[in-house]
């Protein structure tokens, strides 16, 4: 099919109420609306918790605006361009994305480490095939990468949302354009005016049609899909599809001349629907937050509310009214003008600070930060916007289309060179050699060789030694610290198989309980199980706290983690058949609160607490009736810090890195070795594997123990077995 489709002379001549182009500045201003609340959200605004609806707002008004461009080329020309639209596309969307991905990475380079700079790269490169948002939720869905700090680019990922409508939305205008043509020519249609508004009128009417379809199944997908699996619904274009639908589908209605009469003759509903819109768009802000469900039904408000706002100025007379006068003010125009170059630096700005202070920006930081984004804002808007979307130079469709493989490459060829210097930043200088036991004081006969060696670690650390150049994982390879996964993995629901670890032909049983802190320890199980003759069944989920009780879901949220209950069900039904020789619990407390008797939910920690140590006591007195031997493993100490970001900071040392344990984490952990004794089974204490003197090193020799602030490294948890064995009291096999 060619790029540039001609129909018959049926749909070739506009008719009377073909749309008009004129430059609304309500538009404008309610683009500015959509990033200041974006702005405010991301700034953290505590009264402005659902800003983030702003990007909705952005998805009605690209929908309506681009469908615009196509329903005015149709009247005109008859045709519609694909090589025209997408040479639009690529002036008006990649200089300044493709500058801030560029600029976004070198910062990187410079400000951040070897383990910030390396995902980075590949985020970048994502981003710069309008695919951010299916790596998003790839890693958003990924629980052990939730807890890390979001990219510098994340937020490319509604550009990809956008584009990847717009790969498909045009063909089907195309195609509907077409099959108007046909229709008419069909129908014996003529080349008078007459025939050609008719034709005109069956394309409006096919078009329509296909926006009702994509609409619709979109908005039923994004209400189903949302509550299943937030993260994803949140990031896809599949359940986003339909706000930009909304848009689109209002660009078509208001070119019907009854709709516009109607609306011109009817100042009151014009003033009633930009007011009722705006005040729709202020609710969710002000109503919505991170518990919000989001997009699914509730996304409606925002996005009918822009639809409204864009309703109301359809006809110059709309200009007039309260809202699109107090939209149309001259800086309002200006932010609305300078909305998407805003929106592409803004985030960065807010993001890199914080993964380089390794803390949150304090209010006067943050505000630096917003100004910093407008003046960048303003310079990109007038020195690389307008001068590629409106210059004469790159007017031509063949120059404009080159934007696209040129931007790849560019973003490409950058990101291979930030990561080649990350590299070489990671083993520069001197080579420092990995701490030893050998580096401490006289031994202690009471230690074994590991925790000899956190002692030295610790020693190490506090004469701020040097990092070691060889360490593992190297420091542009940290994503290989997450814990690995088991053969079965409960984590999204749907699996409900047993699957044997450890030993396959052991002839003792082994069953492990637990939470993402027993699968931290997969590794070290896994090695004590085939030198001990265990078949190993892991019965573990993400989030899913060991203990006869309901938490929430570890979120903003305040729902019931039912999934986790209806999982421990299952769980100890198949537990009770296996025979155990031998049960191990490892679990991390609940993240942030629990239901109590009544149902409601505790968020206080000491509450917390005072709720879980029976909670524990219930679920180990039931483990260990099924069993010859029932252990808990103390869940291991947490820091506020993560290891990996902190030892890749330019000039970084083992003494910048040492941590202490999170104190009211410990005592949550205490609570779960209080509940073993009252239940009368063994509690096993590793934590002098990690920590020595109330200090905690980043690096025990030469391996990097965390993952992050709370899981135990997959590199570090097979150096445990061997001391995890002799405290269980395990003996190997002959």
């Amino acid at each position: 099919m060619s790029s540039d489709i001609s129909v018959p002379t049926s749909v070739s001549t506009a008719p009377p109420d073909a749309p008009a182009k004129r430059l609304r500045g309500d538009v404008q201003g309610l683009r500015a609306v959509a990033i200041l609340t974006v702005l405010a959200a991301h700034a953290g605004v505590s009264w402005f918790t659902g800003g983030y609806v702003g990007v909705d707002v952005f998805f009605v008004i690209s929908g309506f605006l681009i469908t615009q461009q196509l329903v005015g080329e149709m009247a005109r020309t008859g045709r519609i361009s694909l090589r025209r639209f997408y040479a639009r596309r690529a002036r008006r969307i990649l200089p300044a994305a493709t500058l801030t991905l560029a600029v976004t990475v070198v910062a990187a380079v410079i400000l951040l480490g070897p383990a910030q700079v390396t995902p980075l790269t590949l985020d970048a490169v994502w981003a710069s095939a309008f695919a951010a948002n299916i790596r998003m939720a790839v890693a958003g869905t990924d629980y052990f990468q939730a807890e890390l700090p979001p990219s510098p680019v994340q937020h490319f990922w509604s550009l990809a949302v956008e584009e990847q409508f717009y790969l498909v939305w045009p063909l089907v205008a195309l195609i509907c354009v077409v099959m108007a043509g046909r229709i008419g020519a069909a129908r014996g249609a003529g080349s008078g005016a007459a025939d050609g508004a008719q034709g005109y009128v069956r394309a409006r009417h096919l078009l329509l049609a296909a926006l009702a379809l994509i609409t619709l199944a979109s908005l039923i997908w994004s209400v189903v899909h949302t509550p299943a699996d937030a993260t994803a619904a949140y990031f896809s274009s599949l359940t986003r599809a339909w706000e930009l639908g909304i848009g689109a589908a209002l660009a078509v209605l208001v070119t019907s001349g009854r709709v516009l009469r109607r609306l011109d003759g009817a100042p009151m509903v014009r003033e009633s629907l930009v007011l009722a819109g705006l005040a729709a768009i202020l609710a969710a802000c002000l109503l919505y937050d991170e518990s919000t469900p989001f997009p699914g039904y509730q996304a409606a408000l925002p996005v009918l509310g822009s639809a409204a706002v864009l309703l109301a100025g359809a006809v110059p007379a709309g200009e007039n009214t309260i809202g699109a006068r107090l939209l149309s003010v001259p800086p309002m125009r200006a932010i609305g003008d300078w909305s998407f170059s805003l929106y592409l630096w803004h985030w960065p700005l807010l993001v890199m600070p914080e993964i380089v202070l390794q803390r949150d920006l304090t209010w006067p930081e943050r505000s630096v930060a917003v100004a910093a984004a407008f003046v960048l804002a303003y310079v990109s808007f007038r020195f690389v916007e307008a001068p590629f979307r409106e210059g004469t130079f790159w007017r031509p469709t063949w120059r404009a289309l080159t934007f696209y493989p040129v931007s790849i490459a560019l973003i490409a060829t950058t990101a291979f060179g930030g990561r080649a210097y990350a590299d070489f930043e990671a083993t520069r200088g001197s080579f420092e050699p990995a701490v030893s036991v050998a580096d401490a004081p006289a031994a202690d006969p009471s230690l074994d060789d590991q925790e000899a060696l956190v002692r030295a670690s610790v020693i190490a650390a506090r004469e701020d030694a040097p990092i070691p150049t060889e360490l593992r994982p190297a420091l542009t390879d940290l994503d290989s610290l997450k814990p690995g996964r088991t053969r079965c993995d409960y984590t999204d629901d749907t699996e409900r198989d047993l699957c044997v670890d450890g030993d396959p032909k052991g002839t003792k049983t082994m069953v492990v309980f637990g939470n993402s802190h027993a699968l931290h320890w997969v590794p070290t199980l896994n090695r004590i199980a085939k030198a001990h003759d265990f078949r190993t069944y892991f019965l573990v989920k993400n989030r899913c706290v060991s203990a006869s009780i309901t938490t929430d879901r570890g979120t903003d949220e305040q729902d019931p983690y039912t999934e986790c209950d209806d999982f421990n069900r299952w769980a100890f039904s198949q537990y009770k058949r296996l025979d155990a020789d031998l049960t191990v619990v490892s679990t991390a407390p609940p993240i942030k609160g629990v239901f109590d008797e009544d149902e409601s939910w505790v968020g206080d920690k000491d509450e917390i607490n005072e709720l879980m140590r029976p909670a524990y006591t219930d679920f180990l007195d039931r483990v260990d009736r099924h069993t010859k031997r029932t252990v808990l493993i103390r869940d291991i100490q947490g820091f506020d810090a993560n290891a990996g970001t902190c030892l890749s900071r330019p000039g970084a040392t083992l003494g910048d890195c040492l941590m202490k344990p999170v104190e009211s984490r410990e005592t949550a952990i205490d609570v779960q070795v209080e509940a073993a004794e009252d239940a009368g089974v063994d509690a096993v204490d590793m934590g002098s594997y990690f920590c020595w003197d109330g200090s905690c090193p980043a690096v025990v020799g030469d391996t990097i123990t965390h993952y992050d602030g709370t899981h135990m490294s997959r590199q570090y948890a097979p150096q445990l077995a061997e001391p995890l064995a002799r405290r269980m009291g395990l003996r190997e096999r002959n």
